[in-house]
């Protein structure tokens, strides 16, 4: 997710390869280009090895649920960082609209500016509230990337001047005793703006599907996260997992984090040794 999710702008990849490199240097042995669940049974994984980890992040785009998404040139936020990074051109055209207002979406928003279009950001709630980091935000405006806040998607349509016509709705914010501000529609206050690629990047969820039902049923979630103890084991003792699956922050400074405390596996194969000797 770092080399595909992250622009090289923010992240330059001759400093990922040379982090890479290194844990490459520990005689591990990768299997790539290996789905697990249709090349390769999770239930043998686990049958194999002493201990297994999992840490699969959140890769699965959320919908957003409005008619029209499915057309042609609009694409989730997350394949046109793809894409770039694997030095395919996407043709977004002139005028981009992008969807969201988190790390993928301002990713995807200055991507698009470099690649020379005029960028908007749509987002249901007011700029202060935005999950992206702050810095970002700043620097979007600096890049003169415009921002619609407090604004609905309703539907998407075929446009006239542009390739796409979204129409959206303005929002009013109301207060809650507990969390966030609520963006609620206000009747009647309907706009549209036309563009030639609109990005939807209002999150990602987690993809399951590589686990097998057996195991799916033993492992314990609480609101689509796997839950793990202090060092990453699962209910399952030899199923360890770390990353954005079991953290609240999706970010990769607290997955890499995750990822040293799931060195408890260490620990877990000791006391394993330790009795079977016995």
């Amino acid at each position: 997710m770092i080399r595909y999710g992250v622009p090289e702008y923010r992240m330059p990849y001759e400093q990922l390869d040379k982090d890479i490199n290194y844990i490459l240097s520990h005689n591990m042995i990768i299997n790539y280009n290996t789905k697990v669940g249709k090349d390769l049974l999770f239930d043998s994984i686990c049958k194999d090895f002493d201990a297994v980890l999992f840490s699969t992040g959140l890769d699965y785009p959320y919908k957003m649920e409005i008619i029209g998404e499915d057309l042609p040139d609009v694409i989730p936020g997350l394949q046109i960082l793809k894409d770039v990074t694997n030095e395919i051109i996407p043709d977004i055209g002139k005028k981009v609209v992008v969807i969201g207002g988190g790390n993928v979406a301002m990713d995807s928003a200055r991507t698009s500016r470099r690649l020379g279009a005029e960028v908007t950001i749509l987002y249901r709630r007011r700029e202060e509230d935005m999950p992206v980091d702050k810095e970002e935000i700043l620097e979007s405006h600096e890049e003169n990337i415009e921002f619609i806040t407090q604004a609905i998607p309703l539907k998407i349509e075929k446009g006239n001047k542009y390739r796409l016509k979204l129409i959206w709705n303005k929002a009013k914010m109301e207060h809650r005793k507990s969390g966030r501000p609520v963006p609620v529609i206000i009747e009647g206050d309907i706009h549209t703006i036309e563009t030639d690629t609109i990005i939807s990047a209002i999150g990602q969820g987690p993809d399951y599907s590589f686990l097998s039902e057996n195991y799916d049923k033993k492992l314990k979630f609480r609101k689509n996260k796997v839950l793990i103890n202090e060092f990453g084991q699962t209910s399952v003792n030899k199923i360890f997992a770390c990353g954005d699956t079991v953290n609240s922050t999706a970010d990769a400074i607290s997955a890499i984090a995750d990822g040293h405390r799931a060195a408890g596996i260490d620990r877990f194969l000791q006391q394993k040794g330790e009795n079977n000797e016995d």
